[in-house]
């Protein structure tokens, strides 16, 4: 226990705020100066001995000047600064070594080291005095790369480390994940690496809606994705095949002027006579909505409009004739020369 000079005998106690512990004053003659005795000089003297065992520096008998340099001095410095010094390592006959006093390194205490060699299968290491400790390594250090050497009760530990140095190399090493690039996320054949948001997505479109997709998707032979043709299928499963349906009225059959347009109702654009055959009218309709393709059927329903339904049943079933995907053409033959007012409905299916 280390003793207070402010509790010695003539101490100046006068400004404890400056001088927490007293200052040493001096005598005026009296004998009232603080003394010269093992008291106050004791502690100083064993702290510098302390330091001087503690660095393993043997005192040269010399004094500390600029000639014959400052073991007191070198002493701090190496206890201050003995983990701030990048140390190298090196092996020799099988054994590691290390150029610091590894017994003055104190358990649990670590020191930063380059290596100067690839480890292979040293089981020991030595300080630059001569002792050997037993060692414990973890990671597979390399030449040129960083270890952390920590000194422990039964020996010393190295601990491999990794940075910008070396990163690539150690991550290769323990088979850590790298990201995929394209080609390998397109091929999907290795576990060794990681799929990114990117890679995912472009090989996901390559296999949905790219070169790839034959494969992935679903047939009569396969389960997959789902392909847009069977989207089609099933999004048309209860809707009507009918895309138009409307009226022309008006028609009194094999009369008329070619060019005359007949009233109209829902999805019929137009009804036009285009021609007059022998007793009979041809009449060209115009859909609103366009069919998908010229694969469709007209469906026709005749309604008497005159006062007299005899007038309005003497006529053949009419024809058709599919002229593109909105226009058809209906022929229809009258067997009497009766005046007529026919009304025909249009229904109009997509087969």
């Amino acid at each position: 226990m280390a003793r207070d000079k402010k509790l010695i005998t003539n101490i100046d106690n006068s400004n404890l705020v400056d001088y927490p512990n007293g200052r040493i004053k001096d005598s005026t003659g009296a004998g009232d100066g603080t003394p010269v005795n093992e008291q106050i000089y004791g502690d100083i003297h064993e702290a510098f001995a302390k330091l001087m065992r503690l660095s393993d520096t043997p005192f040269s008998g010399l004094p500390d000047n600029e000639l014959n340099s400052y073991q007191y001095i070198d002493a701090m410095r190496f206890l201050a600064s003995k983990n701030d010094f990048i140390t190298p390592l090196t092996s020799t006959a099988g054994v590691l070594v290390v150029s610091t006093k590894l017994g003055l390194v104190t358990e649990n205490e670590h020191i930063i080291c380059k290596s100067n060699i690839d480890f292979t299968t040293e089981t020991n290491i030595k300080g630059s005095t001569g002792s050997t400790y037993p060692l414990t390594v973890l990671g597979s250090f390399k030449a040129n790369e960083y270890v952390r050497l920590i000194k422990t009760a039964s020996g010393v530990t190295l601990i491999r480390l990794s940075d910008s140095n070396n990163i690539d190399l150690v991550v290769n090493e323990l088979l850590f994940l790298k990201k995929a690039n394209q080609t390998e996320e397109n091929a999907g054949a290795i576990d060794t690496v990681a799929t990114t948001p990117l890679t995912n997505l472009v090989a996901f479109i390559k296999r949905v809606n790219g070169t790839d997709s034959p494969t992935y998707l679903a047939t009569d032979l396969q389960n997959g994705i789902y392909p847009k043709e069977h989207f089609s299928i099933v999004a048309g499963l209860g809707a009507s095949p009918v895309r138009n349906i409307g009226t022309a009225a008006g028609i009194d059959i094999a009369s008329g002027s070619i060019g005359t347009s007949y009233a109209v109702t829902g999805d019929i654009v137009s009804a036009t006579l285009i021609d007059k055959p022998v007793d009979g009218s041809t009449i060209r309709i115009v859909l609103s909505n366009t069919m998908t393709d010229s694969n469709y059927l007209p469906k026709m329903y005749i309604e008497s409009l005159s006062t007299i339904i005899g007038n309005d049943n003497n006529q053949g079933y009419p024809v058709f004739k599919i002229i593109n995907s909105t226009t058809f053409d209906i022929s229809i033959q009258s067997f009497q020369s009766t005046i007529q007012n026919l009304k025909i409905h249009f229904e109009v299916k997509k087969l």
